[in-house]
């Protein structure tokens, strides 16, 4: 486990990064109240096409239930394209695919303490006969082999627009993580997926609008859960307080147009709190 090279951000770790943290508690909070068993949860994170952010998703969520002293387990299914060791700079010889493959014991492969309370089963790179690791009862032996050891097990899937894995493996998990990246995905496109979903009769916990910009009108880095950074900034940051206290209103048109645009991006990233110009 030496060689750590970070690579995706784990935001619990970044002190100063107060409004995404709050964002991801924010998740954490309302899957909790969606399923509440203290032991045994499997929750599946996917999205529809590639670079949403779905595996920095899966990473932080994870990090945000070990941090509160329950034990998690990050799979990385995405065999294609393993990535959920990078959040957290970590080597290894084998994986999930030499698990699934017989050629070696989950145990043997599983990064332990990776960080406090969270383990990752990670996987290196298969490219052909993926999706047929998945079928068969071989995924579903080893999950109900490691469900009592942990409160949470997260499977970071494929998107499923590249493959059907995200759709078989659902079967074995109590619910889904749907994660969508703001104006990337074409309607056409999340329709697909959601189909996919549907006909595996997976239990869809919700969606996660990622890449909102700040200001609501695109996508950046990974602004999650958008109205929280206006909520978290007003009412506990002086810039907020600042900003609030001195903004001035233009008269006239210049002014109707500012208010017009100002409402625009509030509409926008859900900020609905009021007005308050």
């Amino acid at each position: 486990m030496e060689n750590r090279t970070m690579k995706r951000q784990i935001f619990f770790k970044d002190a100063d990064n107060h409004e995404m943290n709050e964002a991801l508690r924010v998740i954490r909070t309302n899957l909790h109240f969606l399923n509440e068993k203290e032991m045994e949860r499997t929750i599946l994170v996917t999205s529809t096409t590639p670079k949403e952010g779905k595996s920095v998703i899966a990473s932080n969520y994870a990090m945000s239930i070990a941090i509160t002293g329950k034990k998690v387990l990050l799979i990385d299914c995405d065999i294609r394209r393993p990535r959920a060791h990078e959040s957290f700079g970590v080597e290894f010889p084998r994986g999930l695919e030499s698990v699934l493959s017989g050629e070696a014991k989950v145990n043997d492969v599983i990064l332990r303490e990776v960080e406090k309370n969270l383990d990752i089963l990670p996987t290196r790179n298969l490219s052909h006969n993926v999706t047929e690791l998945f079928l068969g009862d071989k995924m579903k032996s080893l999950l109900e082999e490691l469900k009592g050891e942990y409160n949470t097990i997260i499977l970071d899937t494929p998107p499923l627009i590249v493959a059907s894995d995200a759709a078989i493996l659902s079967r074995h998990c109590d619910g889904v993580v749907y994660v969508v990246a703001y104006d990337q995905v074409s309607k056409r496109e999340l329709e697909f997926g959601k189909i996919m979903m549907d006909n595996a009769r997976a239990n869809i916990y919700g969606f996660v609008v990622n890449k909102v910009d700040k200001n609501g009108l695109s996508y950046g880095n990974y602004g999650y859960y958008n109205n929280n950074y206006s909520y978290y900034k007003d009412y506990y940051t002086e810039e907020g307080e600042a900003e609030f206290r001195t903004y001035i209103p233009r008269k006239g048109i210049k002014g109707f147009i500012e208010k017009m645009k100002r409402d625009y991006r509030r509409h926008l990233s859900g900020d609905q709190k009021g007005k308050r110009w």
